[in-house]
């Protein structure tokens, strides 16, 4: 149980680091234009899901394997409830992640800029290739995007050698793209589904 609670307050005492040099290296950097799933934001999309599972087992762990037979349920029932809560974040994450590990995406709007690059080659160029085609883009959201506290969707462009999917990893928010896709005239469809799995 001590481990348990260690291991928690170094996962508190990480997080706090991490933003507080981020904030700091804020301070003297540019906004950045290209994306790409970076540690601090795989932390902050882990945050909840993984605090959640510490405090169920913080909380059922003393009971787990001790007590009564009535305090082994309940604790054994808490933990069901923790990791079903959880799990579904997790596993849209994970997903995700290994669908845009190694992606990057530099989306200016301001100078019409969109690139992507698959393993450090460029995929696509909106600029010399033109827009998507020949089919809408499709725009996957949740439809409960509560229960998975973060937002996770995803677009996916058809290219001629193939589609192409961005992940929320890459872009936290998609509006922007779907905004900036939806002035030069390509068609966006919007799809709400349960579980937005890639």
């Amino acid at each position: 149980m001590r481990v348990l609670r260690s291991l928690l307050e170094v996962a508190v005492a990480l997080i706090l680091a991490l933003a507080g040099l981020r904030w700091a290296l804020g301070l003297f950097s540019r906004k950045t234009t290209l994306y790409r799933p970076t540690i601090t934001q795989q932390i902050s999309l882990l945050a909840w899901p993984v605090l959640a599972i510490a405090a169920g087992l913080a909380a059922a762990g003393p009971n787990l394997l001790g007590g009564s037979a009535t305090e082994r349920w309940l604790a054994w029932g808490l933990l069901g409830a923790v990791v079903a809560l959880a799990a579904p974040a997790l596993l849209l994450h994970l997903r995700y992640y290994t669908r845009n590990a190694a992606t990057e995406l530099l989306f200016v709007p301001t100078q019409g800029q969109l690139q992507v690059a698959l393993h450090g080659t460029l995929a696509y160029d909106a600029g010399r290739q033109g827009w998507p085609g020949p089919g809408p883009v499709e725009w996957h959201r949740c439809r409960w995007p509560g229960v998975f506290w973060r937002r996770y969707e995803y677009l996916r462009l058809p290219l001629p050698q193939g589609d192409l999917i961005l992940t929320s990893l890459m872009l936290p928010n998609m509006r922007p793209l779907v905004n900036y896709l939806r002035e030069f005239g390509v068609r966006v469809d919007e799809k709400n589904r349960a579980w937005a799995w890639v």
